[in-house]
This record gives C-alpha cells, structure tokens and sequence, in this order.
C-alpha cells in the first residue's frame, strides 16, 4: 500500500509540475507570440499527457524498491507509441511498443523479484561498460544509416548535426530502460543524456520545437535528481 501511495503522490506532483508549466509557456506564448502548446494536434496532446505520466514514472523509480512506477512508464510509453503513429514515425513506433514497453515490463519482473534476491543499486563493472558503449556506437550508427537512406533520404554528409543528435536520442533511452531493468546506476546518466541531447536537437531543428525544449530540460532536472539519490545508495566499487 505504502507503494501504491507513493506513485500516486508522485503523478499528483507531475501533475502540478506540469500545470505550471502549462501557465508560463502560455504566458511566453501570448506575450512574445512563439510557437509553444499545439492543443489543436492530437498528436501534442497525447504526446503531453504521456509525459504527467512519465515524469511520475521517473519520480517513483527513483526509490529503487518501488517497481510500480513501470507500470507508468508502460503507460507513456503505449501514449508515445500513438503519438509516433499519429505522427507517421514508424521507426518510433516499433522502437517504444517492440523493445521499450518489454523492457519496461522485464523491470517489474526483476524488480519484484529483487525484493528477495537484495538487488540494488550499482554500477556497470568493466566488462559491461565496454558492452554498453559498443552498442551505443552500433546504435548510433544504424540509425544514421537509417536515416540517411529512409528518412531524410539525402547524402551521407548532409545534416549530420541532426542526424546524429536523432540517433543519441534513441541511443540513450535504449541504455537507459535496459539497464534500468538491473538496477544499475549508470541508467540514470542515460536518462540525464538523453535530455541534454533533446534541449539541443529540437533547438536546432529547421523550424525549432521550443516546447519541446523547455520539456527536456524539466527532464534533465528530474533524471539528474534520480541519478543524485542513487549515486548515494550506490557502493563506489564493482
């Protein structure tokens, strides 16, 4: 029950986070006439509710016991899927319905049976940190490709900045929900890369995604503040 509390408690701050959220790039919206909340596209607005339930996701994985947080993130992540198929990015679509969302019920599993087992939090030991980065590099590369001959469909050479900044941004939360499922630390500092490249990659979109920006950076300071509290539960060798 204590559990079930504590998501609870946490998708009501998400909720307030993201009303005043709402009230001041409203604000910037009508005072400075910039592009901010698209409530007119379906698209946005599932795109936003699946990010209320994303941050309580967050903040309730952040206590590394309390595994029903998944359970929301099954949640934003089925929202995303939608949100990708309204949006005709099908990459993405299979991305967050064929490896996020089992990922994310795998968690459940091995975090629940933690509660017997004392798994906690750690860190990568060499041997997986070396993985990790191997497939990081793998992953970035095939989505170049990827969007090199399919999505944008333009040379090699041309808007890589993007490109690349695209394919950190799948990159990261690849990382991130996997090895979340063990518990291990460095999944936090996915998460917190995973913003830091999203400010950038909407900013420097053709036509910028301000909202989009402003939203990433409401994630870096969450992701970061998870990251904080398990680096201190977390035993400095591996």
């Amino acid at each position: 029950m204590q559990l079930v509390k504590e998501f609870g408690k946490n998708i009501l701050i998400s909720l307030a986070i993201f009303a005043a959220l709402t009230l001041v790039l409203s604000g910037v919206e009508y005072g400075f006439h910039l592009p901010m909340m698209a409530w007119n596209s379906s698209a946005f607005c599932v795109g936003f509710a699946a990010s209320i339930i994303g941050v309580g996701y967050v903040l309730t994985v952040k206590n590394p016991k309390n595994y029903l947080g998944f359970y929301g993130g099954i949640a934003m992540s089925a929202l995303l899927g939608v949100q990708f198929i309204l949006t005709r990015q099908w990459d993405l679509v299979v991305l967050y319905f064929c490896v996020f969302i089992p990922f994310l019920i795998r968690s459940i599993v091995v975090w629940k049976k933690g509660d017997d087992t004392g798994l906690n939090p750690a860190w990568l030991n060499k041997h997986q940190l070396l993985l990790s980065l191997l497939v990081a590099a793998l992953i970035i590369a095939g989505d170049y490709v990827l969007n090199t001959l399919a999505i944008y469909q333009d040379g090699w050479g041309e808007h890589v900045a993007l490109k690349l900044l695209g394919a950190g941004l799948i990159c990261s939360s690849a990382q991130a929900n996997y090895w979340l499922i063990y518990k291990k630390t460095d999944a936090w500092i996915w998460w917190t890369l995973y913003g830091v490249v999203g400010v950038v990659f909407y900013a420097l979109l053709p036509v910028p995604n301000y909202y989009l920006v402003i939203l990433n950076v409401v994630f870096i300071v969450v992701n970061a503040s998870a990251l904080r509290a398990w680096v201190a539960i977390t035993p400095r060798h591996v």
